[in-house]
């Protein structure tokens, strides 16, 4: 474990990462746990293509970036700059190193709101080759849930 010299920003490198989960033994699939997450709360998944650099969100995640969605790849640079400046060099270094190492990242940072104001986002992050060969970095995108008690449920 690694500790920021910024109070405000906690740094943890975990050697060994937790052990994948099979989602089909217990007969469930990856749309079923991405609807499950979704249900009440903004939750995307997106998708980096090493090779090309060609960024591909989900419909939630343009959502969270209060973004029109739109199909097709995402300008890679437009993403990174709609960071905190000062939280940018962490999102190229998660992704860098996840890809560097064949692994993966967890963040919590600022996105930039279209009024200028800032909310916090949460990305992880992790890398894998494709049965073609081809190498990405893929995860999840949601907003930062501050930790307070609550329940919902759907009608």
């Amino acid at each position: 474990m690694t500790e920021s010299a910024d109070p405000q920003l906690y740094i943890e490198v975990v050697d060994k990462p937790r052990e994948p989960q099979s989602l089909e033994e217990i007969g469930l699939s990856d749309a079923n746990l991405l609807d499950a997450l979704s249900q009440f709360d903004l939750y995307g998944v997106w998708r980096l293509e090493l090779e090309t650099g060609l960024l591909y969100w989900s419909p939630d995640v343009f959502k969270i970036h209060e973004m029109s969605y739109a199909k097709g790849p995402v300008d890679l640079r437009r993403a990174i700059e709609a960071y905190h400046p000062d939280d940018r060099e962490l999102v190229t270094s998660c992704v860098d190193q996840a890809a560097k190492r064949k692994s993966g990242f967890r963040f919590v940072l600022r996105l930039r709101r279209p009024g200028g104001t800032y909310k916090l986002v949460k990305s992880n992050g992790r890398y894998r080759k494709r049965a073609d060969g081809t190498e990405e970095v893929y995860g999840t995108f949601s907003e930062f849930q501050p930790p307070v008690r609550a329940v919902a449920f759907d009608k």
